[in-house]
């Protein structure tokens, strides 16, 4: 009687509301987008300064173009303005992506990072030991916020050039990266990739380093075309790969590499899809804010893709 109780649980936690269908790789998304689009800015009516219903849901509503309520923006960054004002500038004393999550939330709704309620959160790239103390995360949003408009850090000491190198040396023997262990992680991986599209194909080691990279996500990529990453396998983490390979121009709806015998990388995000916009971050489990927010820039990356639109953190195409 147990095992039976165990097996009707199992198979119910692999069914409950997840997606079972597979998708061929000419899925349009579109219905997808919309809803989950419109779920995110409901879910968020008050945006502040986090990374839960804040400043990722504020800017791929931004990148996006969608259609948000008149002074959704304007909500952001009067919250924003106080919790600087609340803090005297200083948003985070250890992680300096706290900073740069603010500074593409700013560029992405067109303010300047420069003067953000009377501060000059920019100052904040001219420390190097702090940017680097959190380790790679810290290098790789740094240049992910300081290209998304073209950014220059105050002082002159510090150099984009630092970060780069600064990641170059973490890269893991065979390629990729990861924050700890023994292998590469899919999600820090993908998103070094995101930081160095800018010079991809530009800059002979970032482009070599990144070409290791991709081979590293093909082979590690499961059959079903999905990753396992963090212990777990989760949408967000395909997410990453989604907007990384999407920057540097792999169609992923037809690269042999990422696409395998039982499935392709969007067919298998879509397995987190919920329904009416929302995506888990686990199968089984409920909705997940932070996975719909990643889904639906990983969906908004493919669009800009196809339509020859730029990678997503380029918010020079904001219109």
């Amino acid at each position: 009687m147990k095992k039976i109780l165990v097996l009707v649980l199992m198979v119910s936690l692999l069914l409950s509301g997840c997606g079972k269908e597979k998708i061929g790789t000419d899925y349009d998304f579109s219905k997808v987008k919309a809803d989950t689009m419109a779920h995110i800015i409901e879910q968020a009516p008050n945006p502040v300064h986090s990374h839960l219903n804040g400043e990722w849901s504020v800017i791929v509503a931004a990148r996006y173009g969608a259609e948000i309520p008149e002074g959704w923006f304007d909500i952001y960054y009067k919250n924003l303005s106080e919790t600087l004002e609340e803090c005297s500038g200083e948003l985070s004393g250890t992680k300096h992506s706290d900073y740069s999550r603010v500074v593409l939330t700013l560029s992405a709704i067109g303010k300047d990072p420069y003067d953000a309620a009377g501060y000059n959160i920019m100052e904040s790239y001219a420390d190097y030991d702090f940017v680097t103390h959190q380790g790679i995360p810290g290098s790789i949003f740094a240049l992910l916020s300081l290209d998304c408009v073209g950014y220059e850090i105050p002082g002159g000491e510090v150099t984009r050039q630092m970060f780069i190198d600064h990641i170059l040396s973490e890269e893991y023997e065979g390629g990729g990266w990861a924050l700890m262990g023994e292998d590469p992680d899919v999600d820090i991986t993908a998103q070094v990739i995101q930081a160095f599209a800018p010079y991809y194909g530009k800059d002979e080691k970032v482009t070599a380093a990144v070409d290791r990279a991709v081979k590293v996500l093909s082979d590690v990529q499961k059959p079903d075309g999905g990753f396992y990453a963090w212990e777990a396998e989760n949408s967000q983490t395909v997410a990453q790969v989604i907007i990384a390979l999407c920057s540097i121009g792999i169609d992923i709806r037809t690269d042999e590499r990422f696409i395998k015998e039982d499935g392709w990388i969007g067919s298998y995000m879509m397995q987190y899809y919920l329904g009416d916009g929302a995506f888990a971050h686990t199968l089984g489990l409920g909705e997940n804010s932070m996975a719909t927010d990643q889904c639906m820039q990983a969906m908004a990356a493919l669009e800009f893709f196809e339509n020859g639109e730029g990678r997503f953190y380029d918010f020079t195409k904001i219109k």
